[in-house]
């Protein structure tokens, strides 16, 4: 399935895997996804490099081992997924609402965090992630982070 996948049409895609779908190892680079939404699905090991997820809905998604590098998460709605040693290099998660989301391990550098919003998120063992990108970004309610940085709240409506 997950070679499937790789061919298929980028307006498919988001049919197949939406609703507890797999696409794991696939290779997605450079596909043009913005707005899908998948719940449950599994891209773990999956290629997304330079993807195109603006304003994507990610609910229980596993992006464990993904790489992400250079992907447009902009304004993309994330929930309780699975990013663990996920590739977030110079990724552009900006305006995102990411909730209670696991980023153990995964590697933020040079990812921009531009208006993002994290809640009950856990960033601490995430990595090279510095106070430059949080100083962009804020925190509704609880967000664990590596020692020493700091995430502003949230501004209230």
């Amino acid at each position: 399935m997950a070679q499937a996948l790789s061919f298929m049409p980028a307006k498919d895609i988001p049919r197949a895997v939406s609703f507890g779908g797999a696409c794991v190892g696939c290779d997605l680079s450079g596909r043009q996804l913005p707005g899908a939404r998948f719940l449950g699905a599994d891209f773990s090991g999956s290629s997304l490099i330079g993807a195109n997820l603006r304003k994507v809905h990610f609910t229980g998604a596993d992006f464990s081992g993904s790489d992400l590098t250079r992907s447009d998460l902009t304004g993309a709605a994330i929930t309780g997924a699975d990013f663990d040693e996920a590739r977030l290099n110079d990724a552009r998660l900006d305006g995102a609402l990411i909730r209670g989301a696991s980023f153990k391990g995964a590697d933020f550098d040079g990812a921009s965090l531009k208006a993002a919003a994290f809640s009950g998120v856990d960033l601490s063992n995430a990595r090279n992630l510095r106070q430059e990108q949080l100083d962009a970004a804020c925190a509704v309610g609880t967000v664990r982070l590596p020692r020493g940085l700091t995430l502003r709240p949230c501004p209230q409506d």
